[in-house]
């Protein structure tokens, strides 16, 4: 067998598999995308009124009717009904705790009075400075988390609007 033979074996050996297995590839069809219910339905010599009710059943969702404003104005009234802060807003505050945290290490480590007005001898100088730094870290990492978190289902929602 040569290797233009081998080549050619290889490459039609899927088309006659597909035409051996139909109900396989059907099954197959309807988990994928709609270009690729078209591709699998043509290799498989399926009819017309296969490859229309694949594909439709696969490309269409009830927003799809919906123009793109309708579709928006719906994703805001939705976030807005969810409550909370904007995530651009939890990812400041991260950075200002943590900024916070991190400035309370140091005027503890350099003995510099809190805001300039509780001073290093002071009896509550230690303790305000421990909370800022052992609330400080954790709270900062829960903001960041919930500010990545809002920006993660910002994108998921404009993909869906989108069509993706």
């Amino acid at each position: 067998m040569t290797t233009i033979a081998r080549v050619h074996a290889r490459a039609v050996a899927p088309a006659r598999r597909a035409r051996a297995r139909p109900h396989r590839v059907a099954s197959r069809a309807r988990v994928a995308s709609a270009r690729q219910c078209a591709r699998v339905a043509t290799r498989a010599n399926a009819s017309t009124d296969d490859v229309e009710t694949t594909s439709t059943s696969a490309a269409t969702t009830p927003d799809d009717d919906a123009p793109i404003w309708e579709r928006r104005e719906r994703e805001r009234e939705a976030a807005s009904a969810k409550g909370g802060l904007p995530w651009p807003a939890y990812l400041l505050l991260s950075v200002i705790v943590l900024i916070a945290a991190t400035g309370s290490m140091f005027e503890y480590a350099y003995k510099n009075p809190i805001f300039g007005v509780v001073g290093a001898d002071s009896g509550l100088y230690a303790p305000i400075l421990g909370w800022f730094v052992f609330t400080g870290f954790p709270l900062a990492g829960f903001f960041w988390k919930r500010g990545i978190d809002g920006a993660n289902e910002a994108s998921e929602a404009q993909d869906r609007m989108d069509g993706y």
